[in-house]
């Protein structure tokens, strides 16, 4: 038998895998930004940080979403 969520537990949820991939993305910018200031690579290491982040997001919320699918 299939367990009933409600809806804020599904709000809850998209909030934090919107969280996850967001904020992983601004830390990978950020950080980016602030090699490329140090090593003065203009925007490479920005751009690599960006990516860095989206792919470090999309794979935790990949882990969140299948923690929330197995409960």
């Amino acid at each position: 038998m299939t367990k009933k969520r409600s809806p804020v537990h599904a709000l809850a949820l998209v909030g934090s895998l919107g969280m996850e991939v967001i904020l992983t993305t601004v830390g990978g910018a950020y950080l980016g930004k602030y090699l490329d200031t140090y090593f003065h690579t203009k925007p490479t290491l920005l751009i690599i940080g960006v990516f860095i982040g989206l792919t470090a997001g999309f794979v935790a919320a990949g882990y969140t979403l299948r923690a929330f699918i197995k409960d």
